[in-house]
């Protein structure tokens, strides 16, 4: 009984925990020393503790269910190492409960590695811990071979349950790891839904510790009577599990953390999931939000604008993430954890049966010596002991510098006895008789920091007893102290120097291999160098500044060669996959992330090259390198954590935090710690990238592409023109044999979404579905396969049927991710819950999120009408006000469609293509992509999604999706004047530089006419405010800050070349100009009523026009036409001032610059003028000045890598303007002066012209009143007649 038990100090666990596992990190030597004491005394008693695991099983017996449960939640790690000793004496003496015993080890050992665990994660491993515990009663029976009296033996009655509950553990750890990756947003709005997933896992452990105790007490009482009293006490435990578990949804609740409460509220004064979900900028908010309360160190001080994110696309994740279904996400995630914890189980299992014994080791036996008797290296012993004995200073820990010092000192002495006068002679003049010798020189002050760092995992200038035994037990088993110690003196640094140009050397073969790809690969390669070029440049740049030194390299290459085969061999087991803290730990081992951060970079880094390798032939998925992207940034996040530990112990010790990390660890964490000391506007634009060009030839010819990719891939990106090809989607497969009720809801169905109130979709671009419902595998089971503009994808589902005779129907549609397809990201799933109605052939219902059933998000209709007549079918809510009216309506716009398209009318082909390209040029602009969808475009867009067939709908999602793989998109750009993100061309400005305390981030434009004319002065962060003059680049393809810096001094050098080409230009436009003004004749009162005569060459005049002196007369226009085949639209004036030059005009042009020597647009079809005008662009890496017009550049040169000049798409360019004219240029104050007095002047002499002007008119107004008053009285005469004509015709 558990009463029976007498309680074990809590000092005595943890101090036994100390002798097991090795002491913690404990900064006093005083601490430790006391904790030594209680060992000495206690280690012999160790037998005493196993009692404690037995008074766990009644602890759920108290009376306060809820307190009990988190008291074991705080306590779960305490006693662990004690529990863990007891199972592996009962495996020992039972071997058939081994496989739960190494099932519930390899999880926890797990998570002891996460940096951080959820308490609700953690009481689930407290009802592991505790199902386990119930197995050591078996230490009471000896024979497990021994019959019961059932005539089975307990190992048969136990087998198959101690099987089953190994595996239950391993499957709810997978739910454990797939909520700790989700967001804290995540697990706060679908908090009900996981609840429900813990409390189900804590119930089924609850009947395994049940089943667990029942197989035990009959086989291990004896006796009726015992066997009764054993089964009542069962019973009363079951009570009491019970009420654990109803008390267990409160006490998730109130395991919940502070920040999940407030998020909670929150969301609830927004109005609730429901609207959160429907809500982007409320969904923003809330994630913005969580950002900063999570205690995620990642998340802490990282420049928010040095890699740019699509909004859109960021919310699509979220909402993904959010609303993924707890199953749905375990299932994804159930292969990468199940490949994690066979690889730690193999650990395990190695680490206990392979002990490794070095020559140097010594056995601890007792602990009654003092604190020296805990080391295992007999050198460190012997120094310690020393130091112990003669200064009574060296306890538990010792300062860092001490402690090298003293190996110097040992290793010279016993390494080189025959040296009487070692410190005077000194260590060049030692003998070096002994094979270490070599390796005393490397021990000395001058190396005290790398060697210091070695050993001082946390970095607090003290190095304890557990730390010296964890760092001579990781030398190689054949080198000795002298020879690992030199190791990290010299080996270390020079080891990192090569990964580190290993690594800059990959990025460089990797910008290469951007050129060479397939097209719709371009865009993973790009995402990948956002993602991750930035924190691994900030890692190596410390590192490729140092310079290597001659040592004896040759002596540590061993060992570098079998810690590479390590590591590869690891990543190979998990393929390659890092998902987390506990993943990352487990291939490098314990210790600091610095010692293997630079091999284990490099190999993950040549993984993904020989994935873009594929990309030269295949299509590749995405998905590929975005497992690569995630896997890279784990190991950001724990360089984060660690630079994070490093700093609060860096403050704690007050040291100057920015001097310490410029010298530890070689500098690596140091731009970790001050980001915005690298990345400035002058070091980027100064980056010279390491340009490798790709040859096949030098690359690994055994790597087959099935061997490291775990995606289908494509030879090209298909279209689904399936749909059209007469059978596919509408065959009707034979349904003869199946029962009533489920025949009749089998085959084709077509439907919409429709908003709560039955209107179609407003904010979504859904168009009608179509599926084909056929039997599942199970009798209620159901399965269809389904298509729209989401592409093909799969249904599952079941039916029932109630006492009413009601036919329910219950569906969930998973789609495929959309690699390309914009705006969405990915296409979350969704439910239909409804019920069949027979007499309108319909299945009617609602719709929503499959995690959320209970908040539905709107109403959904299936019928089996023709997809061509539903589409203009009305909708419920139609229906619902006005049915006859409605349904008028549908019948006359189904007769209107039927004739339109069966006589081929051209009203039904227009329609056709206009809703067709409605849908392949605005479905990208929708999502925050390229020129603004204005009200009036996305309803148009709305309108042509609502007319398509789900045929039509699905061919044009390829379409788009094939379009979008073709199209760049500019992750990292937003235009700074319309805001959007950039798409096509992007344009950045040269002039505009940020302050010298932000971070770089240029002044990005689209191409759109407007932008390029703004001004931009909100941006606080650049010196002065964007022109619209400025120096523009202009770039069709990705340009990252990798590259930046060479595409800055391109451009510059480029602006130089072109300068005396800009000159030469205005020069021949103002002549030309001068020549049109000299042939400018008539009269000037008469010119408002004659058009102005055009100038054109006379080579484009038709036969018809009569040119004279190479002018039009109206003659030749007789008929009004004009030529307008290069003539600029007077409306337009984005491209500047184009001057038309007759052919004789150049008879005038300056004899130094000819015509003949102008520069032309390169586009061989260009219908422009022959000779450029502002704004030009030009090519800054073409070697021969190509020059393209702003006409040709804007709608885009056709085939320019055919043409002479070899200039592709990945060219860059510049803009051109006319130069500034001298008189432009700023003035003297002086200067300004004088001109203000001469306008002065100007407009005084202007005054005293109006003034006189004035004058005059008063006269001209006199005299304008003297005319009105004569025809004042003329018109009195005229009055008087009229009267008297009047009076003489009444007589």
């Amino acid at each position: 009984m558990a009463s029976a038990i007498n309680p074990v100090p809590d000092k005595i666990i943890e101090a036994y925990n100390m002798v097991d596992v090795g002491p913690k990190e404990i900064q006093t030597s005083q601490g430790l020393d006391a904790i030594y004491d209680t060992v000495a005394t206690t280690k012999s008693n160790v037998k005493a503790f196993a009692p404690v695991i037995n008074a766990s099983l009644s602890a759920f017996g108290q009376s306060d269910v809820g307190i009990t449960m988190k008291e074991g939640i705080d306590n779960f790690y305490h006693g662990m190492p004690v529990l863990m000793k007891a199972l592996h004496e009962l495996k020992d003496l039972h071997p058939f409960v081994g496989v739960a015993v190494l099932a519930f080890e390899t999880v926890y050992t797990l998570v002891k590695k996460r940096h951080e665990n959820d308490k609700k994660v953690i009481m689930l491993y407290v009802e592991m811990k505790d199902t386990v515990s119930v197995l050591l009663r078996l230490k009471d029976v000896q024979n497990e071979k021994l019959i019961g009296p059932d005539g089975i033996t307990i190992e048969d009655h136990l087998k198959s349950l101690v099987k089953q509950t190994a595996e239950d553990i391993k499957v709810c750890s997978n739910v454990c790891d797939t909520y700790m990756k989700k967001r804290p947003l995540a697990k706060v709005i679908l908090s009900p839904s996981w609840d429900d997933k813990f409390i189900g896992f804590a119930k089924l452990f609850t009947q395994r510790r049940q089943d667990f105790q029942h197989e035990l007490s009959v086989h291990i009482t004896q006796g009726v009577d015992k066997a009764n009293a054993k089964l009542d006490a069962i019973e009363d435990t079951t009570k009491a599990l019970d009420q654990k578990l109803n008390v267990l949804k409160d006490v998730l609740r109130e395991l919940a953390s502070p920040e999940h409460n407030r998020l909670w509220e929150d969301i609830e004064r927004k109005g609730g999931i429901k609207s959160v979900r429907e809500n982007d900028e409320m969904l923003r908010n809330l994630e913005r939000t969580a950002s900063k309360t999570s205690s995620v160190s990642s998340a802490k001080g990282r420049p928010t604008k040095l890699v740019h994110e699509d909004p859109n696309t960021k919310v699509d994740n979220l909402r993904n993430d959010i609303f993924e279904d707890p199953d749905a996400a375990a299932e994804k995630n159930r292969v990468v954890f199940y490949r994690k914890f066979e690889e730690q189980k193999d650990q395990i299992v190695s680490r206990m049966t392979a002990v490794v014994n070095r020559a140097s080791d010594r056995v601890v036996r007792e602990l009654s010596g003092g604190p020296h008797e805990r080391i295992r290296d007999k050198s460190i012993h012997e120094i310690w002991k020393e130091m112990v004995v003669t200064f009574q200073g060296w306890r538990g820990n010792v300062k860092a510098r001490h402690l090298v010092l003293s190996l110097r000192d040992h290793f010279l002495e016993t390494l080189c006895p025959e040296n009487d006068d070692i410190f005077s002679k000194g260590i060049a003049e030692v003998s070096t008789h002994n094979p270490d010798a070599w390796a005393i020189k490397y021990v000395n002050a001058a190396q005290l920091q790398p060697m210091t760092e070695a050993i001082d995992d946390d970095a607090s200038g003290f190095i304890s007893i557990a730390e010296m035994n964890r760092f001579t037990s990781s030398r190689p088993r054949e080198w000795s102290l002298p020879h690992w110690v030199a190791f990290w003196a010299v080996g270390y640094k020079t080891s990192i120097i090569d990964y580190a140009n290993m690594i800059e050397r990959l990025f460089g073969k990797m910008d290469s291999l951007y050129y060479e790809v397939l097209p719709p690969n371009r865009g993973s390669i790009m995402t990948y160098f956002f993602n991750v070029w930035m924190f691994i440049h900030a890692l190596i740049t410390p590192v490729l500044r140092l310079q290597s030194e001659p040592n004896d390299l040759e002596k540590f290459i061993p060992y570098l060669k079998e810690e590479e085969t390590r590591l590869g061999n690891s990543l190979k087991r998990v393929e390659f996959i890092i998902d987390g803290a506990d993943t990352l730990t487990l291939i490098t081992g314990a210790g600091r992330i610095e010692k293997t951060i630079f091999p284990l970079l490099y190999l993950l880094m040549k993984r993904h090259y020989e994935v873009m390798r594929t990309m030269l032939t295949k299509i590749v998925d995405p998905r590929e390198l975005k497992q690569g992207i995630d896997s890279l940034l784990c190991i950001e996040e724990a360089i984060r954590y660690r630079v994070d530990r490093l700093t609060n112990n860096f403050s704690q010790q007050k040291l100057d935090i920015k001097k310490q990390f410029e010298n530890f660890a070689f500098g690596i964490f140091q731009y970790f710690h001050d980001e915005k000391a690298l990345w400035s506007g002058d070091y980027v634009r100064g980056l010279a990238p390491l340009y490798m060009p790709y040859d096949n030839v030098d690359e690994d010819q055994n790597v087959k592409p099935e061997e490291i990719l775990r995606y289908e891939c494509q030879d090209k990106l298909a279209l689904d023109e399936w749909v059209y090809d007469g059978h596919t989607i509408d065959d009707v497969p034979d349904y003869r044999d199946v029962p009533l009720p489920l025949r009749d809801i089998l085959g084709h169905w077509h439907g919409y979404f429709y908003e709560d109130n039955g209107t179609h979709q407003i904010a979504g671009i859904d168009t009608m579905m179509t599926f084909v419902l056929e039997p599942g595998v199970s009798e209620q089971g159901i399965k269809a396969n389904a298509w729209s503009n989401r592409g093909r994808y799969t249904i599952s589902g079941s039916w029932s049927k109630d006492e009413n005779d009601v036919m329910s129907v219950k569906l969930k549609m998973s789609f495929p991710e959309g690699y390309w397809m914009f705006p969405v990201a990915y296409w979350n799933p969704r439910s239909f819950n409804g019920r069949f109605d027979p007499k309108r052939q319909a299945l009617t219902g609602v719709w929503g999120d499959p995690s959320d059933p209970e908040n539905p998000c709107g109403q959904m209709e299936f019928r089996r009408i023709p997809p061509r007549y539903l589409s203009v079918y009305p909708s419920i809510k139609e229906l619902s006000d006005n049915k006859p009216r409605a349904l008028w309506k549908f019948a006359i716009a189904a007769v209107q469609n039927d004739i339109r398209r069966e006589r081929w009318s051209w009203s039904y082909f227009s329609q056709r293509r206009d809703d067709r390209e409605a849908v392949l040029s605005m479905t990208c602009r929708l999502g925050n992509f390229g020129e603004l969808l204005y009200e009036e475009d996305t309803q148009r867009l709305r309108t042509a999604l609502q007319r398509l067939t789900p045929a039509d709908a699905c061919f044009y999602g390829s379409k788009t999706n094939h379009k979008n793989a073709y199209t760049t998109f500019h992750w990292n750009a937003y235009c700074d004047s319309c805001m959007r993100c950039i798409i096509g061309d992007r344009l950045f400005c040269l002039d505009c530089v940020n302050k010298d305390t932000e971070v770089f981030n240029p002044i990005d434009l689209c191409s759109n006419a407007q932008c390029i004319s703004q001004r931009v002065t909100y941006r606080q962060d650049i010196e002065g405010t964007h022109e619209p003059t400025h120096r523009l680049v202009r770039v069709h393809i990705l340009v990252y800050n990798y590259q930046y810096g060479y595409v800055h001094s391109s451009a510059s050098e480029a602006y130089k070349r072109v300068e005396r080409f800009c000159k030469r230009i205005a020069e021949v436009s103002q002549e030309s100009q001068e020549k049109e003004n000299s042939q400018t004749t008539g009269d000037t009162n008469s010119s408002s009523s004659v058009p102005e005569p055009a100038l054109v060459d006379s080579k484009t005049v038709s036969g018809n026009d009569k040119p004279v002196d190479g002018v039009i007369t109206p003659d030749g226009a007789q008929d009004g036409a004009e030529n307008t085949s290069w003539t600029e639209d007077a409306g337009d004036t984005s491209r500047g001032l184009e001057v038309e030059i007759p052919q004789d005009a150049t008879d005038a042009l300056p004899p130094q610059s000819p015509a003949v020597d102008m520069p032309k647009c390169a586009n061989v079809n260009c219908k422009g003028p022959p000779i450029l005008s502002f704004p030009c662009w030009y090519c800054i890496y073409c070697p021969d000045d190509l020059f393209i017009c702003d006409a040709c550049e804007t709608e885009g040169v056709p085939d320019p890598e055919h043409s002479s000049m070899k200039h592709t798409k990945t060219h860059h360019l510049i803009r051109c303007l006319a130069p500034a004219k001298d008189e432009d240029t700023a003035p003297s104050t002086e200067q300004r002066l004088v001109s203000i007095e001469d306008r002065l002047d100007s407009m005084q002499s202007r005054f005293d012209d109006l003034n006189g002007r004035f004058g005059g008119f008063d006269g001209r107004l006199n005299d304008l009143s003297h005319r009105l008053d004569v025809l004042c009285g003329q018109f009195g005469n005229i009055e008087q007649l009229l009267h008297g004509l009047v009076g003489t015709a009444r007589s």
